[in-house]
């Protein structure tokens, strides 16, 4: 028997894992940044652009993450790594 897709699983396939569910202390690399434009410009202003490699430091109060990019540490809330999707580097 055949499995039926919805139209949600055909029009967007999401690959690796978010941010919220991503292990710490290990080398990622940003995939996709499903977030706002001006979130998006934000992070990549701190060095977080699709392609980067970043590692997840710590959790913090309320569901965030303390990353370090690039030498630089930078805080995302938890709403915001939910929006963004990354992989282990192997």
């Amino acid at each position: 028997m055949r499995a039926l897709l919805d139209k949600a699983t055909l029009t967007h396939m999401y690959v690796g894992m978010d941010l919220a569910s991503a292990p710490l202390h290990t080398s990622l690399t940003l995939l996709e940044a499903d977030a706002p434009q001006s979130s998006r410009q934000r992070l990549a202003s701190l060095g977080l652009r699709v392609g980067t490699r970043f590692t997840l430091l710590q959790k913090t109060a309320g569901g965030g993450r303390v990353a370090l990019v690039g030498g630089s540490r930078i805080a995302l809330g938890a709403q915001l790594l939910r929006q963004l999707r990354a992989e282990v580097v192997r």
